[in-house]
């Protein structure tokens, strides 16, 4: 039995696929040039898409590192630290491709200026175009009328397919395209796109009716404190303060002057209470009087004793010569005389006088006891009136600590009152400022590049489309040969052709020219 090898288990040439070109020239032409003519047309005819480009700069502003002033009315602040503005870029790149903007453009525009239905891009028609509606518009809008949609829904289905965001890493600049059937379409969408986002970026970092909070805030923390400093000024006028620390020093140091003058007081008083009682001493022991002169002068009373004496020896003389011995006149007068005789004895004829003055030292004691008992009595009367200026001093600052509950709290209301004041201040001139630069349209967000006018269409490419022509009708045009060939060239073996034909077959003849290699 006899063996038949296929041709292609030896080597393919490039000879031989010029051969195989030849034999199948016809179909390895017409796929190419079917190919070549579907490109020519789609270069030609197919619909024009036009692009419009504009950059956006997100400089770093307010908008990037403010904290909105409601935020910041507690005692904590919130840390606005961020490594990068990546979420910052994120955000405005979701605003651009959120629906709500891509509505207010289509409502601005209106959807049939967006489906050029009219309006820039509302002329351009072709053979293509036309064609296209004729042969499929009936089954397109068979397609939508399954489930219909409006008009604006489709405007918006189309900016979102046709618009493109992006940025490039750690970059602050965000690049908006947008395709369109005409560049002057394309240009007025990117235009409106844009103005409608510089206002929703306003919107979107501006407090709705910050301003009117905060002022009505300041004018009632005014008010409020107002009265606490009214309060306070009644307060201290009826307390006759300044303050209460400036009071307290007052009583303290009219204090501490009343102490150092009691303790002052009290040793003169012991001094002077032990220099009268030292005076008074000494006077009950001094003489109030001493002898000042002593003389000697004629006793007089010795001479008036004689005197009498000699009267009563005259007597005795006449009654002797008048009586008798035993007479009785003359018994007595005899012992008269003798009496004076004898108190004559005991007199003398001279006696001492003496003359007696006032003690000077006595006196002088005495003025100086009366000098420190006046001074005693000077600091009995001190120490009683530091006693009552004392007793005055501590009841003052009884009072003062009486009303120190009550000062405070209105010192701490005024405090409190007057840091919320100050807050609010702060906060109503940033929303006033905030507003301001709103109105203005003054933000971080900058128009690096406006809205681009491009005549020159983005779809179709005409160098990718005949490239892409090009490549694949030389592809098709091998493949096409290479299977033609391997279709034709195909050899079956007698066991196969007897089972196909179900007839005997008693040898197989290869189609190709070349000889086949056959071994017994």
């Amino acid at each position: 039995m006899q063996t038949h090898h296929r041709p292609t288990d030896r080597a393919y040439s490039l000879q031989d696929f010029s051969r195989a070109f030849f034999r199948h020239k016809k179909k390895a032409l017409a796929l190419p040039l079917i190919i070549l003519s579907l490109a020519t047309l789609i270069i030609l005819f197919a619909p024009r898409k036009y692009r419009s480009e504009s950059k956006l700069f997100m400089q770093v502003g307010r908008e990037s590192v403010k904290l909105d002033p409601t935020a910041t009315t507690g005692g904590d602040k919130i840390s606005m630290q961020q490594s990068d503005r990546s979420n910052e870029i994120v955000t405005v790149i979701d605003v651009l491709q959120s629906r709500g903007i891509l509505e207010s453009v289509v409502d601005t525009l209106g959807a049939d200026v967006v489906l050029s239905k009219s309006g820039p891009g509302s002329g351009t028609s072709n053979f293509f175009i036309d064609a296209k509606n004729k042969t499929l518009g009936t089954a397109v809008r068979l397609v939508k009328s399954i489930d219909p949609i409006s008009s604006k829904e489709e405007a918006v289905i189309t900016l979102e397919r046709n618009l493109a965001v992006e940025a490039e890493h750690d970059s602050a600049l965000i690049s908006i395209r947008y395709d369109a059937k005409s560049p002057r379409l394309a240009q007025l969408v990117m235009q409106t796109l844009v103005e409608i986002y510089r206002n929703e970026h306003l919107r979107l970092h501006r407090t709705s009716g910050s301003k009117q909070f905060f002022s009505e805030q300041h004018d009632s923390i005014q008010k409020q404190l107002d009265e606490a400093v009214d309060k306070l000024s009644i307060a201290k006028n009826r307390l006759n303060m300044v303050s209460i620390d400036s009071r307290r020093g007052t009583l303290e140091n009219r204090l501490g002057n009343i102490e150092l003058s009691r303790y002052s007081a009290l040793q003169e008083h012991a001094a002077s209470g032990a220099r009268v009682a030292d005076l008074k001493k000494q006077l009950e022991i001094l003489p109030q009087r001493i002898v000042s002169a002593e003389t000697t002068v004629p006793n007089t009373g010795t001479d008036a004793l004689r005197a009498q004496l000699y009267e009563l020896q005259v007597l005795q003389l006449e009654q002797e010569a008048r009586f008798s011995a035993n007479h009785p006149a003359l018994q007595a007068t005899r012992e008269q005389v003798r009496q004076a005789e004898a108190m004559l004895a005991q007199e003398t004829s001279d006696r001492q006088e003496t003359t007696s003055d006032v003690n000077p030292n006595h006196r002088s004691l005495k003025l100086s006891l009366a000098q420190a008992e006046s001074d005693l009595a000077g600091v009995v009367a001190r120490l009683s009136e530091l006693g009552s200026q004392r007793k005055v001093v501590l009841a003052d600052l009884k009072k003062l600590n009486d009303n120190e509950l009550e000062i405070d709290q209105l010192t701490r209301e005024i405090s409190m009152a007057r840091e919320e004041f100050f807050r609010y201040a702060d906060s109503l001139e940033q929303a006033r400022i905030d507003e301001e630069l709103d109105n203005q349209r003054i933000s971080n967000l900058i128009v690096a590049q406006q809205a681009t006018f491009e005549e020159k269409p983005v779809s179709p490419s005409k160098l990718l489309v005949g490239a892409l022509s090009l490549v694949l009708s030389l592809a098709s045009m091998v493949s096409i040969v290479l299977f033609s060939e391997k279709l034709s060239s195909k050899i079956y073996t007698e066991e196969q052709l007897e089972a196909a034909l179900e007839l005997p077959v008693w040898g197989v003849v290869p189609k190709d020219r070349t000889l086949a290699n056959i071994s017994a």
